[in-house]
Formats: C-alpha cells, sequence, structure tokens
C-alpha cells in the first residue's frame, strides 16, 4: 500500500510587523501634551501607569503628537475592550477631541478653519 506524502501547512497570509522610522520613534518618545503638565497619571481618575492617547489618530495620529493633543488614560479608561475605555465609548471620545480642538485653537491662536485644514473637521457642532 502506498500513501500520499502529508502536506504541510501553510499559512495563507503571513503578516509582517511594520518597522517605525527614526523620525516616527523619536517623536512619540518626545510626546508632549498642551492639555495637562502631568503625563504620568490619568487625566480622568488619576491612576497610574498610564498609556498615552493620541486624541486624533488614524491618519491625524502624526498631527496629534505634533501639536501636543496627547492625553494620559490608565488602562480601564484607555482599553479598547473596555465599555468605559475611550477606545469603545464614542461619547468620551468626542467629548475629548472637543476639548482638544479647543486647547489646540486656545494654544496655537488658531481658528476653526485653520483646525480644520490640519485635521479635516469640526468637532465642536
Amino acid at each position: 500500500k502506498e500513501y500520499k506524502p502529508k502536506s504541510t501547512y501553510k499559512p495563507k497570509k503571513v503578516y509582517e510587523i511594520k518597522q517605525r522610522t527614526y523620525k516616527q520613534a523619536k517623536a512619540e518618545a518626545n510626546r508632549y501634551s498642551i492639555l495637562t503638565d502631568d503625563l504620568k497619571h490619568c487625566i480622568i481618575c488619576g491612576k497610574a501607569p498610564v498609556n498615552l492617547h493620541e486624541l486624533f489618530f488614524g491618519s491625524n495620529r502624526h498631527n496629534s503628537i505634533k501639536n501636543g493633543l496627547v492625553i494620559p488614560l490608565c488602562t480601564q479608561k484607555h482599553h479598547k475592550g473596555n465599555a468605559e475605555g475611550i477606545h469603545a465609548d464614542k461619547e468620551l471620545d468626542l467629548i475629548w477631541k472637543q476639548k482638544g480642538q479647543l486647547a489646540y485653537m486656545k494654544h496655537y491662536n488658531k481658528s476653526i478653519d485653520e483646525f480644520i485644514s490640519i485635521f479635516g473637521k469640526n468637532y465642536l457642532d
């Protein structure tokens, strides 16, 4: 009796982890906030340790880092799986985006139109 050789398992697609550029890594390491001076404690509840959260993420993440629109959030207030987390609670996310927009416009003395030209949307409506 002859047996066919067993085929080896081949994954459908292998994803590579995207490498950060030196410029991006340096910007992330030097993040600051125009909303708070204390980046070691959660801005909502005061707990430590924290994760730094960019208010405008996705394609505007770099703009958030560059302009200081970063807030410290404890694990409970940040994580996606938690109902209290900023990634899951869209109302909380909108509140902080509005605060971020106001802080940006006041700190840099910019108008709503200038904010829209950078971040693409007015969150104060």
